[in-house]
C-alpha cells in the first residue's frame, strides 16, 4: 500500500479594468492552499486502486473598493474525490525499460460548490462568487503514466489525464472537458541540496462552461507552465519539493465581448509532496503459514 500528500499553493494574479460603470477596475490574488491525500491499494501484480481527496482554502485578497461583482471573500472544506483504477501495462524493473499505466475512474463532488449562476446573479445588480472547493459535478475520467529509463543519467516520462463530465449538476452547471498533461524529466546523475533535480512543462486545456444551457462568458482555454524542484529518497519514502511558474495563459477571465478591456492574468505555484509504501504482510505471518501448508497439500 502506497500513501501520499501534498500541500499546493497556488497563485492567480488577476488584473483587469472597470468592465461596467460601478464595477471598478480588480486587481487581485486568488490564493488557493490545498491539501491533497492519496491512498494506492495494490489490488494483485497487474492492478491497483487509488482514491485521491482534496481540501483546504481558497481565498481572493482583493485590491480596491469592494462591490457586487469583487471583494475579500474566502472558501474553506472538501472538495473533488477521485477514484482511479489503474492497470500495469508494462514495468521492466531492471536496467533500461519503460514503466505505464493505463487509469479509469470518476470524479465524486462535495457540496462546497457555487449554488447559483454567478453571471445571472451579477446582470440582476446581487452580490456572486465564481469559485468554491468543488465544481459540484460528476465526471469519468482516463489516465495514461509513461516513464522510460535508458542509458543516459535522464529519467523522462509523462502523465496524461482527461475528465469528461456526465451531467449538469442540480443547479444546472456543467463543466467543460478538460485534459491535464505533465512531462517531466529526473537528472539522476546529480544532486543539489543532497536531492534530485526535476524538470517538467506542464499544460492545460478546457473546453466552455455552461450554466443552464448557456455558454460561461469567462471559461474554456490554455494554461502552459514550467516547473523545477528537488527529490529525496529519506529513509524509504519520497519527499517533493516543486514550483512552477506561467508561460501562457488563454482563458479570458474578462469574458466575451471584452476584447477591448485591458486585462492580465498569470498563475504561479509551488508544493511539498510526500510518499511512502507500507507493506503489512509482515502482520500477518500466521496468514503465509497456512496458505504455505495448503500449497504443500
Amino acid at each position: 500500500m502506497l500513501f501520499g500528500g501534498s500541500l499546493v499553493n497556488q497563485f492567480i494574479n488577476w488584473e483587469h479594468d472597470e468592465i461596467s460603470p460601478g464595477s471598478g477596475d480588480h486587481e487581485g490574488i486568488m490564493n488557493s492552499t490545498l491539501g491533497n491525500f492519496n491512498l494506492n491499494i495494490g489490488l494483485n501484480d497487474k492492478w491497483n486502486l487509488a482514491v485521491d481527496a482534496m481540501a483546504g482554502v481558497r481565498q481572493m485578497d482583493f485590491k480596491g473598493i469592494e462591490n457586487i461583482h469583487h471583494r475579500d471573500e474566502s472558501k474553506t472544506g472538501l472538495g473533488d474525490v477521485r477514484i482511479i483504477l489503474r492497470h500495469l501495462v508494462s514495468n521492466e524493473t531492471f536496467g533500461p525499460g519503460k514503466r505505464m499505466f493505463l487509469g479509469y475512474g470518476v470524479v465524486i463532488p462535495s457540496g462546497n460548490s457555487l449554488p447559483e449562476n454567478p453571471f445571472a446573479l451579477g446582470s440582476l445588480g446581487k452580490e456572486h462568487t465564481h469559485f468554491d472547493m468543488s465544481e459540484g459535478v460528476y465526471k469519468i475520467l482516463g489516465e495514461v503514466q509513461y516513464f522510460k529509463r535508458g542509458e543516459s543519467p535522464l529519467v523522462f516520462g509523462g502523465v496524461g489525464k482527461l475528465e469528461v463530465p456526465l451531467f449538469p449538476n442540480k443547479y444546472g452547471y456543467l463543466t467543460g472537458s478538460q485534459l491535464n498533461t505533465t512531462i517531466m524529466g529526473y537528472l539522476q546523475s546529480r544532486r543539489i541540496l543532497k536531492g534530485m533535480p526535476l524538470f517538467t512543462i506542464s499544460g492545460q486545456y478546457r473546453t466552455s462552461d455552461y450554466w443552464n444551457g448557456e455558454k460561461a462568458p469567462n471559461s474554456g482555454g490554455a494554461v502552459v507552465q514550467l516547473g523545477g524542484g528537488l527529490v529525496w529518497n529519506m529513509n524509504g519514502s519520497m519527499v517533493t519539493m516543486s514550483f512552477r511558474v506561467p508561460v501562457l495563459f488563454t482563458t479570458n477571465m474578462v469574458g466575451e465581448g471584452a476584447s477591448n478591456i485591458d486585462s492580465k492574468t498569470s498563475v504561479w505555484g509551488v508544493s511539498l509532496s510526500f510518499r511512502k509504501v507500507f507493506d503489512f504482510h509482515k502482520f500477518w505471518p500466521e496468514a503465509k503459514e497456512e496458505d504455505s501448508h495448503d500449497h504443500a497439500h
